[in-house]
């Protein structure tokens, strides 16, 4: 049989859609076609955080020409709720508002210019009442959505007895704008029977359908969401595009027209949940070697008027407030503050990186405190194998200190903190510091249910395939991740594969694209459906080729091979072809659940994780203390992946969460006043980094190796784990600070280090020596 050496499937790029996304050809929602009659959606939101509705008009709204309908509360088929998790929050505000941007009516017109005219028509009147914006506020009030959360190991009181040496301290972390490309947005039209088919910039598909089936008292089968792609999301589509596809979808249900739903800039920053704001409290014994003794810490979220994601964002705080540490003594509190400001909610790295904070803040005041290198620090308590977390899970394939210590070698470290000194004693007006942060951050929700997804394969007589499954493409690349497990299972080239869209009709009940899991859910589920229809297709290659045992067949370079003689074979779009003769099914279900996750959050134990990723960074920063500016000398990361699915696309995200995580601890300052109105709602007022603010010399590497507990093909999550990385830059401004007096003073630099920031802590720095 004849062998194909090359095929036209093999010349597609390694990233499916790049070529198309650099050519400006990948369509997202506001590239669609418009159906004809499209209606428009102007939201008139509460200019107050807090407020009872006395009384709305709406009736000159509507008698504008081009208006088509003005609807409030009242006019909800259905539920007037969207809250998951608990019944707090309403689609539209009936009586009571509880944050500024929060939605109360909408206009529906002929053009966006009309809709946005009929808000300015709406005529309203509120009672004023008082706001809780702060969490110092909430606890006062005891304002918290559900009892404070605890998770213990060990004997806290006998291990800060026994501790030569206690510190205790606080630790704010501010709130982050996520500022994706793409804003909220949302289209719905209407399908046969009453059908409503949604494209919905949303992570979650499932929950937009159910959610909306509720609002407008219908099925869940009577609501299609579709989602092509997202421009950007970083987890504020989680749960935020809900509001408005569910708004999109009940305008459309009333006016059985085509309806989109568009947010501006300022008003999606203005009134859209942020990264949760901390402030934790904690104390930490240790020995003279510092070694971690005890630790006991409680954090603090402003979660805002909803409970949204809250909840879970604290616990994950909570799995995560040891980071690569083993503690022995334990006690982890976690309160959720209800504020009047808009529902915060996930934000890549969910909680983590405002829990490992305040234990690098505890690590880098036990130093300076022992008068030892941080790094020694770090090392001394370093997650040894199988000992176990305060949540009582086991930490496989633990490092110990072998990624500090790589991270160590490959900057030359010795050499770079003489060269800082060097560099600060000849430099009045410039500091250099330097800072390390290892992570093991936990993969998995931790909701346990969640852990699941399938996929739909088909392939056609001509030997090319589609692939649907459950998770939303937005930026990360996983269409490509899903299409290069298929093509490894199926042993055929890139080229043959082709992603749908995400749409609940091919694949319900899907899972959010949230915690890093999105390629091992998806594209375990897209291996197992792959693998049904290869193990069909092998008993016809056995037959084709003459052979008697399916192992001596492979499945690779788009042909299916004997193993030891490759002359044998057939090409893979030959064996489709009589697969489709002989009548053998050549479309396969995939399902996957992941196993062993369970957390009893009574006890505060359990195993909430599959597997952990490691890694650390290194970063050198250099301060001006004239301006308050900082740039980046150097940046060393080593970061360990399993057997990467593709290099590349890892390195990018490693490259995109490290500036996201820069960003976040140095200049992405979120502020509001005493009415509880967002200050920062363009990007001349909301600083974020650019292209000017990447390291000078930028070192990542790999770490590529078998591992006890991985994901589909023996690959690790990379999605969230790497932000963390960016924590290590506000510490590194910090050590460049407290260079001023040769370390003996603590900074006292708030976050983020903005110019601000940072020269009101060289001045205190200044004025205490």
């Amino acid at each position: 049989m004849t062998e194909i050496k090359k095929n036209k499937f093999s010349l597609t790029p390694p990233e499916l859609n790049g070529l198309r996304h650099i050519q400006g050809l990948s369509k997202f929602i506001a590239d669609e076609i418009k159906p004809q009659g499209m209606l428009y959606i102007a939201i008139f939101h509460s200019k107050y955080a807090h407020a009872h509705i006395i009384s709305i008009n709406t009736e000159i709204a509507k008698n504008i020409k081009g208006i088509k309908t003005v609807l409030t509360a009242k006019d909800i088929p259905g539920e007037n709720q969207i809250g998951h998790l608990m019944a707090d929050e309403p689609l539209l505000a009936e009586d009571l508002v509880n944050y500024i941007g929060q939605p109360i009516a909408l206009v529906v017109a002929e053009s966006p210019r009309l809709a946005e005219l009929g808000v300015k028509a709406i005529e309203i009147s509120y009672n004023e009442l008082t706001p809780i914006l702060t969490i110092e506020e909430a606890l006062k009030n005891d304002n918290l959505y559900i009892p404070p959360r605890v998770i213990e190991c060990g004997d806290l009181k006998k291990g800060m007895k026994n501790s030569p040496h206690i510190i205790s301290g606080k630790f704010k972390s501010g709130a982050q704008e996520h500022f994706y490309m793409e804003t909220q947005r949302s289209r719905a039209i209407m399908g046969d029977h009453d059908e409503i088919i949604i494209s919905s910039a949303t992570q979650s598909s499932s929950e937009v359908q159910e959610i909306t089936a509720k609002v407008l008292g219908l099925s869940s089968k009577d609501i299609t969401v579709d989602i092509k792609r997202l421009g950007g999301a970083f987890g504020g589509k989680e749960r935020n595009a809900t509001l408005f596809a569910c708004l999109t979808a009940f305008a459309c249900f009333m006016t059985k027209k085509p309806v989109e739903l568009v947010l501006n800039r300022l008003e999606d920053i203005e009134c859209t949940g942020k990264r949760h704001p901390f402030e934790s409290k904690y104390t930490i014994g240790f020995d003279d070697n510092g070694k971690i003794l005890a630790y006991d810490v409680e954090f603090c979220s402003n979660g805002g008027a909803s409970i949204d994601l809250s909840v879970a964002i604290l616990e994950r705080a909570m799995l995560h407030a040891d980071n690569a540490y083993y503690i022995p003594n334990a006690r982890i509190i976690g309160k959720a503050c209800r504020t009047n400001l808009p529902p915060n909610t996930a934000f890549r790295g969910f909680g983590a990186p405002q829990g490992i904070l305040v234990i690098e803040n505890a690590i880098h005041r036990i130093a300076r405190f022992l008068n030892k290198d941080p790094q020694e620090i770090r090392c001394v308590n370093a997650y040894k194998e199988e000992q176990f977390t305060p949540f009582s899970q086991p930490v496989l394939d633990a490092p110990e200190d072998y990624y500090i210590k790589k991270c160590l070698i490959k900057s030359n470290y010795s050499e770079l903190i003489n060269t800082i000194k060097e560099f600060n004693s000849l430099n009045l007006l410039k500091k250099r510091g330097i800072a390390l942060i290892p992570i093991k951050f936990g993969i998995s929700f931790t909701t346990a249910f969640l852990n699941q997804g399938s996929a739909l394969i088909w392939i056609y007589t001509d030997g090319t395939i589609s692939v649907s499954h459950g998770g939303v493409e937005m930026g990360q690349s996983l269409n490509t991740k899903v299409a290069l497990i298929v093509a490894d299972t199926l042993g055929v080239s890139l080229g043959r594969i082709r992603i749908e869209s995400s749409n609940t009709k091919r694949i319900g009940n899907a899972s959010p694209t949230a915690a890093s899991s999105g390629t091992d859910i998806n594209g375990s589920a897209a291996r197992i459906a792959a693998e049904k229809i290869k193990l069909r297709l092998s008993s016809l290659a056995l037959k084709e080729l003459n052979l008697d045992d399916v192992s001596d067949i492979v499945f690779k370079d788009d042909q299916v091979s004997h193993k030891n003689n490759p002359d044998l074979s057939i090409s893979f779009e030959n064996l489709i072809h009589k697969a489709y003769l002989e009548r053998i099914d050549l479309g396969a279900h995939g399902y996957y659940s992941t196993p062993g996750i369970f957390f009893d959050r009574e006890k505060g134990k359990g195993t909430p994780f599959y597997y952990f990723v490691y890694g650390s960074a290194l970063v050198e920063a250099e301060i001006d203390l004239v301006h308050g500016n900082f740039s980046l000398p150097k940046v060393y990361i080593v970061h360990e992946t399993g057997k990467s699915l593709n290099q590349n696309i890892d390195k990018g995200q490693i490259t995109g969460a490290f500036i996201q995580g820069l960003g976040w601890c140095t200049m992405e300052e979120e502020n509001f006043d005493s009415k509880g109105r967002y200050l920062a709602l363009t990007p001349s007022t909301y600083k974020f980094p650019t292209i000017r603010d990447i390291p000078q010399l930028w070192d990542i590497e790999l770490v590529e190796k078998d591992c006890k507990a991985n994901s589909v093909l023996g690959s690790k999550a990379l999605g969230e784990p790497p932000l963390i990385y960016g924590e290590a830059v506000w510490f590194a401004i910090k050590d460049a600070i407290e260079s001023i007096n040769n370390y003996n003073i603590e900074a006292e630099l708030s976050h983020p280090a903005t110019p601000e920031a940072i020269l009101l802590a060289v001045e205190k720095i200044k004025q205490k020596f």
